[in-house]
């Protein structure tokens, strides 16, 4: 009920003022009626009338009241039309903006080991990649893939099925640099994302390893990120069977927790799946809801039939309901 309500218009005047006038108008209205009814109000006596009135020339009362009814009326809608009334619409437009997701995937020999749902970690992690992109359908998506380097494999598009179809060409292969350069690709998505205009800016970093390549410490290129205004959300990949021993969990933590993001732990399918549906929950496109207002004038609306009225009663009046004292 309330929202339906949220929906009516209100009613504004551009000079309230000339509103003044109507009591003076209903102030006019009632003495002239009691004028008449006291028999003041001037007229001619003319024989005959009793008459007249007997062969049935005097109007119904009703027809006598349309005349004074079309008069008043009309008066009434010319003096609000004055005072220029408007409608006010005011509606709140829902507006969808989309924030800008980097995927900082490591893509070392580690990555291969079968150990999440009989497939390999990288297998497990670009299915899952897929699904969270193509949730993501107002957002600009880049993918930034690493071993001892990192290298942009894709840049920020909202060509979602351009971002899938490079995704799936991801293999170990792909880089021959060794070694687990995270550093090096969060500065790489950092460079990605700083020139970004969107309302938020994420990245997803995705190891199944500790850091031990490239020229800059995972934790100072988080601290870079964090001063660009950029949230860092991390995943462990790897289960203590597969080798979780290597996964340098503490530093994930510190880099999630540097720039305001959360670290998860994917050992298994199910946990990856989650993961990224949680990161989904937290990084939603912003919605804004500007408020849009805007004016209907009603003077015509009310003018036109105020002359239609008082035209009516003037026809009236001198023709069929000509009065007769």
């Amino acid at each position: 009920m309330q929202e339906w309500f949220s929906h009516i218009p209100g009613i504004a005047f551009e000079e309230p003022g000339l509103l003044l006038l109507l009591p003076a108008l209903l102030l006019s209205a009632w003495l002239l009626r009691r004028r008449d009814r006291q028999g003041q109000s001037a007229a001619l006596l003319f024989p005959g009338v009793d008459r007249l009135r007997d062969e049935g020339f005097e109007a119904p009362l009703f027809a006598r009241m349309v005349v004074r009814w079309l008069r008043w009326s009309g008066m009434t809608l010319v003096i609000i039309a004055m005072a220029r009334p408007y409608l006010v619409f005011e509606e709140s437009v829902a507006e969808s903006r989309g924030i800008d997701v980097v995927l900082v995937l490591d893509i070392s020999e580690s990555m291969l080991q079968e150990d999440v749902g009989r497939i390999s970690r990288l297998a497990a992690v670009k299915k899952v990649a897929r699904e969270f992109i193509a949730r993501r359908g107002n957002d600009r998506i880049g993918i930034v893939v690493f071993r001892g380097n990192g290298y942009t494999l894709c840049p920020l598009t909202l060509d979602h099925r351009i971002a899938g179809r490079l995704l799936d060409t991801v293999t170990p292969e792909a880089v021959r640099d060794e070694g687990t350069a995270v550093g090096s690709a969060i500065l790489i998505a950092v460079n990605r994302l700083k020139a970004s205009q969107s309302a938020g800016k994420v990245m997803i970093l995705l190891t199944d390893g500790a850091s031990n390549a490239g020229g800059i410490e995972p934790l100072t290129a988080a601290g870079i990120a964090a001063g660009q205004g950029i949230t860092i959300h991390t995943v462990g990949a790897g289960t203590r069977k597969g080798g979780l021993s290597g996964l340098h969990e503490t530093e994930l933590r510190q880099i999630a927790g540097a720039s305001g993001g959360r670290y998860f732990l994917a050992d298994g399918m199910t946990s990856l799946s989650d993961s990224f549906r949680e990161i989904d929950r937290l990084e939603k496109s912003r919605i804004t809801s500007p408020v849009a207002r805007r004016k209907s004038e009603l003077f015509l609306y009310l003018l036109v039939p105020a002359v239609v009225m008082l035209l009516g009663e003037a026809v009236l009046a001198n023709t069929r309901l000509v009065r007769i004292p």
